[in-house]
Order: structure tokens, then sequence, then C-alpha cells
């Protein structure tokens, strides 16, 4: 009886732990079976093999859901891991195509005529822009032949006056537009031009064509390029001018009523330009011209003295700088 009753428990208790293995979905629930028919034999083992039974189910559920908690976490950490490299992505992406595109930086002029064309700017455009600016000119007188006229102090005094010799500041303030011309140099003025540039600054370098002039009744002219260089000129007998013609001294001696001169011719050679320009504004900072001219004048009179031929040769540089915009 006692076996009855023994076997009856182990069939119930093997029952039970097909049912709860059958729950959990774990498809070694026919292993659990086996040791139960060997059991059958010997009632007492059977009955301390039940227990043990009960706790490999349990070990194996404690497994099972330990692997489920590890495949959520697995999955959840994946899931979140796809998810964030996609929106840095999608970031990263949106943010290159909003991205300012790149400024072009301009290119150093090279040819004759891009250097012509990108001094004339710069000076005409301090000149619209009414920038201020210092002018230093320094005129050294290297001959001057008058005669009997010339060795009149007055008169020897007020030709060097004239011709500006020595040296000559000039200040330019800020709104105004003096001591400067506007510049219309073409390639056939200039011999070589050269551009450089370094520290954001083009250095223009010129050499020009050599140029003569004339005066008399009636009959003007100028062929010089330093008349359309940038330098201070004009056609009346003003001293403050850069480059002074023939015209300008013609004018001169017939405006005095102590003298005149029936003509006169002159020449100008060996000048120079060298300008200073920030590449990316082009505005003028620097310039430097240079140069020689001499003057041939016919029948001059002074006073009571009178000379068939009066000449001179002068060397100029004028320098203009500290300009504001």
């Amino acid at each position: 009886m006692k076996k009855i009753l023994a076997l009856v428990l182990v069939l119930a208790l093997a029952v039970g732990c097909v049912a709860l293995l059958t729950s959990c979905g774990d498809d070694k629930a026919p292993e659990t079976t086996a040791p139960v028919s060997e059991v059958v034999t010997d009632a007492p083992e059977t009955t301390a093999s039940a227990p043990q039974s009960t706790d490999a189910v349990s070990d194996t559920v404690t497994e099972t859901v330990g692997a489920t908690e590890a495949a959520t976490e697995t999955t959840t950490a994946a899931t979140t891991e796809a998810t964030t490299t996609t929106t840095t992505a999608a970031t990263t992406k949106a943010t290159t195509t909003t991205a300012p595109a790149e400024t072009t930086k301009a290119s150093a002029p090279t040819t004759k005529k891009e250097i012509v064309k990108t001094y004339n700017d710069a000076v005409n455009g301090a000149i619209s822009a009414k920038a201020g600016y210092s002018k230093t000119r320094v005129t050294t007188v290297n001959q001057l032949e008058g005669g009997a006229i010339l060795k009149i102090k007055v008169a020897a005094d007020a030709v060097k006056d004239f011709l500006g010799e020595g040296t000559k500041t000039y200040t330019n303030n800020k709104g105004k537009s003096e001591y400067m011309s506007k510049s219309s140099l073409s390639e056939s003025d200039v011999t070589s031009a050269t551009c450089t540039e370094k520290n954001g600054k083009y250095t223009i370098t010129m050499t020009l064509k050599d140029g003569s002039n004339s005066a008399a009744e009636g009959a003007m002219s100028d062929n010089s390029p330093l008349n359309r260089s940038g330098l201070y000129v004009g056609n009346s007998d003003k001293s403050a001018y850069d480059y002074k013609t023939t015209e300008n001294i013609y004018k001169a001696l017939n405006g005095l009523d102590e003298a005149s001169v029936k003509s006169g011719t002159g020449k100008t050679s060996n000048a120079k330009v060298t300008a200073v320009i920030d590449a990316e504004t082009g505005k003028l900072e620097k310039l430097d011209v240079s140069f020689n001219f001499s003057v041939v004048l016919n029948d001059v009179k002074y006073l009571i003295a009178k000379i068939s031929t009066a000449t001179g040769s002068a060397t100029t540089t004028v320098k203009f700088d500290n300009f504001k915009y």
C-alpha cells in the first residue's frame, strides 16, 4: 500500500513538473520524465529525487528569466545605440548643408592692363571718398641758367619758389579733395608694370614713358603721362602743383607786369610710380612718384633785362601717406 501511495505521489509530482516546464516554454521537459520512470522501482530513492527535480526546475526558470532580461537589455541597448547614431548622423549632415560657402580670394593683377586699372581705381577711389592724407614734395633744382635775369636775386628767388625748390608739406583733411588729381593712365603711358602681394597688400611699381610739353601764345600741349598719374596738376600758375608744365611757367611769367616769355618747351623723364594698395578693399595706402623735368624758355624779359634763352632742370619726389577713409 505504501508503494502504491508513493507511486501516486511521484506521478503527481512528475505531472506538475511537466506542466510547469510546458508553461515556461522549456524544451527539456522530457528529460525530467525519464528519472521518474526509474524511481518506480525504488520508492525511497524516488521520493528523495522529487525535491531535486523541483530545484532543477526552479534553476531552469531562473536562468530563463535571466536570459530573457539579458535579451531585453541587449535589445534595448542596441535600439538606443542605433537611434542615437542615426540622430547624430542626421544632425551632422544638416549642419554641413547649412554651413556658409567659403569666400573666393581675388587674385593679384598680373597684366599691364590689369595693373594700370587697379592703380587708377585706387587713386580715384581715394579722391571720390575724400580721404584724408599727408603729402610731402621735395624738389631739387639741378641746373638753372638765365643770364642777366637770374643774376637779379628777386627774380632768381621767384623762379625757384615757383618751381617748388626744397621740401613742401601739405595736409588734405578728411572730407576734402585737394592736392591730388584723378588718374587716367593707359597701357600706352606705361613702359613696365609689376604687382606683388604680401600680407594682404599689393605693391604696384610702374615706369612711365618720357613726355614733352610746349607753350606759346594760343598753342599749349602736353603728352607727359605725369599729367594723368594722380599728381596734383592743372593749367594755371599754382606753385602747389607737383608737376609743373611749360604752360604753367609760361602763364606765371606772362602774368607779371615786369616779366614776359614768348614760348617754351619742356620734357619729363625717369618717371617712376610706386603704390601700396589694400588687396581686399582696393584702397590706396601709399603713393610715391619721382621724375626729372627740364624746360627751355625763349625770349625772356624781366624788368630791363632780356635774354634769348633760359634753361632749367630739376628732380622731384612726391610722397602721399597716412590715408584716412
